[in-house]
């Protein structure tokens, strides 16, 4: 009963059951009564007939009357008594009448005399049976004779009744049957748009919004298939237009440089991005439904997510990520519709730019005083030449020579300053051409070694004769390579060691430049290749802290790499690789 379709045949069933129960005990009981009638009416006409029949016996020999009921009750196929006034039996178509009981007790022989009629259908202890029994008073000019009774069993009534029942019963069956069927049949058709869409509901909470369904009638089951197929239809729009921005959704958020971190309004966590899983650390961790604390281990992230919470309105804060080592700043923003659902944590990464500030700071002071040093010294010459130093003709070159160096000065670090300039703007176009590094290797130790002999550095090479050539801007890797041996040489020791080496491979050529000098300090060798970075922060290293980073681009925009290897006080291995030209 829980489905439709046996809700509506199961009551329809049940109703023609009802009805042609109803029916048939009608039918049955009509039919009995109706075979009863005409049984009574046969026998009360027969009784009649015999008892005017009778009357001449009455005169007659007493045998007379029993051969006369025993003769009609064989021509009419019936029971036939005649009995006399006072009960004596006086013949009888089955029975012997002299040894017959005295019928005056009987109901029907009692009311025959008093009525002229009597009848009744009762057990009849001579045949056995249930017998009709019908019975008239034998009359003749006004004087009663006797009673003339006939009877017949009723089984002829019953097997009359039964046969109808069997009929009905079987009409009934059939009935039930078909009309059962045809119930069913009806409330299955009527209800399978129901179990189509039941199927395709079912379908669609699983997952496959690709449903429609065939419409094939314009009654009320065809209407609601119709509007299901258009509340499918809407939905799979409204589920595709959801899905379509939650892709942009989660695509902003995957890109995005800031940290986001969403809550609800008791604080637990309820969505953060990547940028705010590796600002904390949190690659590998589960932290939805955390509280904020336990994701960023901050407690002023926490404060400034409950006061956005607390008062409905936006707050921010900076703070210092000791884990990280981080700079950020927070931007807490109350999520509002009708009421406070809660809070979206925006996470800046200013540590980039709190660097570059530092570096701007430091770039400003050292260009200031390495810009001001030489010319203050250049004019203090200019001036003593002008005072009358220029008569004298050894003070004269030695002046000149030293302004001649401080404007060689000048110009490196202008040309450093153009060389950042093209390559922040991109503008660093390599003229490649294929070319031995060896040549470059060796030019840079000819120029430079007047530098060597006045700081008493000696020059060692271990260069690889076979080297392959390598396709590279022969200027910028030479200006490279003279950059790092000049390195080499000023942080060394007087007395000390340059050694260059060369050595390839089928992919690659390598070139390593190890000096016996003072070494980099282990906390300095991450930002070594930094703009502007120096490691001797003293106003004496008079480098502009461009020469390494220029180098590490340099080398890199030809496919290659630059690393370095230092032990403070031991000295330092620079080692870059070029790709080998094919």
């Amino acid at each position: 009963m829980r489905k439709i379709q046996w809700r509506i045949t199961l009551p329809f069933i049940a109703l023609i059951v009802v009805c042609m129960g109803v029916m048939g005990i009608y039918l049955v009981n009509f039919v009995d009564d109706t075979k009863t009638d005409e049984l009574q009416t046969y026998l009360g006409n027969e009784a009649s007939i015999t008892a005017v029949a009778s009357l001449p016996s009455f005169a007659g020999s007493p045998g007379a009357i029993d051969a006369l009921a025993k003769s009609l009750g064989q021509k009419i196929n019936a029971r036939v008594t005649i009995i006399a006034v006072d009960g004596t039996v006086l013949g009888d178509t089955d029975e012997n009448p002299a040894v017959m009981e005295n019928h005056a007790d009987r109901p029907e022989v009692i009311a025959a005399l008093s009525t002229g009629y009597g009848e009744i259908v009762r057990y009849s202890d001579t045949l056995k049976q249930e017998m009709m029994y019908v019975a008239v008073k034998i009359t003749d000019n006004g004087a009663t004779l006797g009673v003339a009774r006939l009877a017949l069993p009723v089984t002829t009534i019953n097997k009359s009744v039964n046969h109808v029942t069997v009929i009905i019963l079987l009409a009934v069956g059939v009935t039930i049957f078909l009309a059962g069927f045809a119930a069913w049949l009806i409330a299955r058709v009527t209800t399978r748009p129901i179990r189509e869409i039941t199927r395709a509901a079912r379908k669609m909470a699983a997952g496959d919004l690709k449903q429609n369904i065939l419409v094939k009638t314009r009654d009320e089951s065809g209407e609601l298939a119709q509007a299901f197929n258009e509340m499918a239809g809407n939905v799979r729009k409204l589920v595709e237009g959801i899905s379509t921005e939650q892709a942009k959704l989660s695509t902003v958020l995957t890109n995005m440089t800031d940290g986001v971190i969403v809550t609800d309004k008791d604080g637990g966590i309820v969505l953060l991005n990547q940028t705010a899983r590796q600002l904390f650390n949190l690659q590998n961790k589960d932290v939805n439904g955390k509280t904020v604390i336990e994701a960023t281990l901050d407690h002023e992230v926490e404060e400034t997510m409950r006061r956005c919470l607390s008062t409905g309105k936006q707050q921010s804060l900076q703070f210092g990520n000791a884990p990280t080592g981080s700079y950020i700043r927070v931007i807490a923003i109350p999520i509002s519709g009708k009421i406070l659902s809660g809070c979206l944590l925006l996470f800046q990464d200013l540590t980039e730019l709190l660097n570059l500030q530092t570096m701007r700071r430091e770039l400003v002071g050292n260009i200031s005083h390495d810009l001001r040093t030489p010319i203050a010294g250049i004019k203090v010459m200019v001036e003593t030449l002008q005072d009358g130093a220029i008569d004298d003709k050894k003070a004269a070159a030695d002046f000149l020579k030293r302004i001649e160096a401080e404007i060689d000065r000048l110009t490196q670090m202008v040309a450093e300053l153009t060389e950042l300039s093209h390559i922040d703007a991109g503008a660093t176009d390599l003229k490649r051409e294929p070319a031995n590094l060896n040549e470059l290797v060796n030019d840079s130790i000819s120029q430079l070694q007047p530098l060597a002999d006045r700081q008493r550095v000696t020059f060692k090479t271990a260069l690889n004769t076979d080297l392959p050539a390598v396709k590279i801007d022969k200027e910028r890797l030479a200006q490279t390579i003279t950059n790092l041996i000049h390195n080499a040489i000023k942080f060394n020791r007087i007395g000390g060691s340059v050694t260059v080496a060369t050595t390839s491979d089928d992919r690659m050529v390598s070139v390593a430049i190890m000096d016996t000098g003072i070494g980099i300090a282990r906390e300095d060798l991450s930002r070594i290749f930094d703009r502007f970075y120096k490691v001797d922060k003293s106003r004496s290293n008079r480098g502009s802290g461009l020469g390494l980073a220029i180098a590490k681009h340099t080398i890199e925009s030809h496919g290659g790499s630059i690393q370095v290897q230092s032990e403070e006080g031991k000295g330092s291995t620079f080692t870059f690789t070029i790709p080998v030209s094919h």
